[in-house]
């Protein structure tokens, strides 16, 4: 009977992660395919684009620290209920003018913010014995969420006779169909126990302190910073380098397609001991590679080019998360261990697309400012490393407890007297 409802509850687990997933990408990207239209419909400066496109990422450094407050107060999946419907408000409320765009926007961003801090503590929770391919489908439908959102606003904006109203505000309903998932199977998840660490150790040191934390801090910095500058400006550089707005959004698509198999299949690698490090070192190398390769390629290899980008940027992410559920101290810490990595992280992140296009704006040329993302890419490497050592290291100190734990348990029990 206690199996039957483990397994209903990961199955109703697995759904909301994915449902999740699908649901924080698109309010992000629909926007990023439209900025033009934006821009003409609401009378706002390039100046006033770079910060809209900026503010999702500032609010996800600023709402973090609310991720373990809410599930201390609320519990995880009312915490989930509550974020998506402050989601969808937040996407309706964007078509009504100038100032509801970016206070939406505002509210867009720590939603999405605290959404994905909670959801790695959900996989940590409820699916931790097969933590990697949930982390995998988690971040696949980020890619599935981000396509979609690129690849279908310009042709909803045209069949909605060019509407900008209507074309922002059709994105309220899968965010509407989202939350009523989160309040259905959220009484099937309910509050799962904490894993219990030998000797509470996990207790009596800070957060802050943690091991590891600093090293995936800064890989999900960098993995970030080029996420979200690239989604920002990835149409306006191909708009430049020749292309027409339409061939602009489906790049930005095809970005997010093209490393789908990687966001699914670069966290079950990471969760592997031995294809850890590897896995890093390619990750970054082809980011550094296809950045290059943006910057100098001619037009008809963008489509190749861009697909590379697709593929080390998903599997970055993937990774990013994956050493999140790995390297946290215990499953009652992977909330806060979520916040200090995600806030601090996208704390940095937020320079991506602010900075690119205020250079931009300021005269600098594409071809600089994507060199600039590709010693980004550089400092990921670094940081990449780093973090597959210590949570190698970690994972090790955590084997060694558990064997000495059931060893202990072995010799007290009178079975084995």
């Amino acid at each position: 009977m206690r199996q039957r409802a483990a397994r209903r509850q990961g199955v109703a687990a697995g759904i909301l992660v994915v449902a999740v997933g699908l649901s924080v990408r698109f309010p992000i990207t629909n926007t990023s395919a439209l900025l033009g239209e934006i821009g003409a419909g609401y009378a706002l400066p390039q100046t006033a684009l770079a910060v809209l496109s900026t503010i999702p990422v500032i609010l996800f450094a600023l709402a973090a620290p609310l991720a373990p407050l809410l599930v201390a107060k609320l519990g995880l999946s009312r915490s989930l209920s509550l974020l998506l419907g402050v989601l969808a408000i937040a996407t309706l409320l964007r078509p009504l003018g100038p100032s509801p765009l970016f206070v939406g926007t505002a509210l867009i961003g720590a939603s999405i913010a605290v959404l994905g801090i909670l959801a790695p503590q959900l996989i940590r929770s409820a699916l931790a014995a097969r933590a990697g391919l949930w982390t995998g489908l988690y971040t696949a439908s980020f890619g599935v969420s981000a396509a979609t959102g690129a690849a279908l606003s310009v042709p909803l904006f045209h069949v909605l006779d060019d509407d900008l109203g209507q074309a922002l505000a059709a994105w309220g309903v899968p965010l509407l169909i989202a939350l009523g998932i989160a309040l259905g199977l959220g009484r099937r998840i309910g509050a799962p126990l904490p894993a219990r660490r030998p000797g509470g150790a996990e207790a009596s040191v800070s957060i802050w302190q943690a091991r590891g934390l600093w090293p995936v801090t800064g890989f999900f910095a960098c993995q970030a910073l080029l996420y979200f500058a690239l989604t920002a400006w990835l149409p306006t550089i191909a708009v430049d380098r020749g292309a027409s707005a339409a061939q602009a959004g489906l790049l930005l698509a095809w970005m997010s397609v093209a490393g789908l198999p990687a966001a699914l299949f670069a966290p079950m690698l990471a969760s592997r001991a031995r294809w850890r490090t590897p896995l890093l070192i390619a990750t970054a190398t082809l980011g550094m590679a296809s950045l290059v390769g943006l910057a100098i390629a001619p037009l008809e290899a963008l489509t190749l080019v861009v697909a590379v980008l697709g593929i080390a940027l998903s599997s970055a992410f993937g990774i990013s998360v994956a050493l999140i559920v790995l390297t946290a101290p215990s499953s009652a810490a992977t909330a806060a261990f979520s916040a200090v990595v995600q806030g601090v992280g996208y704390a940095v992140a937020a320079l991506g697309p602010l900075v690119s296009g205020l250079f931009v704006g300021a005269g600098m040329s594409w071809p600089a400012v994507i060199a600039g993302l590709a010693g980004v890419a550089l400092l990921e490497l670094g940081f990449g490393i780093a973090s597959a050592r210590a949570s190698l290291s970690i994972q090790r100190s955590q084997a060694l407890e558990e064997s000495e734990a059931h060893a202990v348990v072995g010799v007290g029990s009178p079975t084995q007297r």
